[in-house]
């Protein structure tokens, strides 16, 4: 698990393909994969969407 100051990054939910998550670490390293539905739980209040 990652501390709260640690930032990590997720691909965005594609709702056509239902495909799974890819998350990267801060140095944008491949982590793992979460499911859509664990993407749009984090969604509701613990990820901070940041545009760029």
């Amino acid at each position: 698990m990652y501390d709260t100051s640690d930032f990590i990054y997720i691909q965005e939910h594609d709702p056509i393909h239902g495909e799974p998550q890819k998350v990267f670490s801060a140095s944008k390293e491949y982590v793992t994969d979460i499911s859509s539905e664990i993407y749009l739980s984090l969604c509701q209040g613990f990820v901070v969407l940041i545009d760029e």
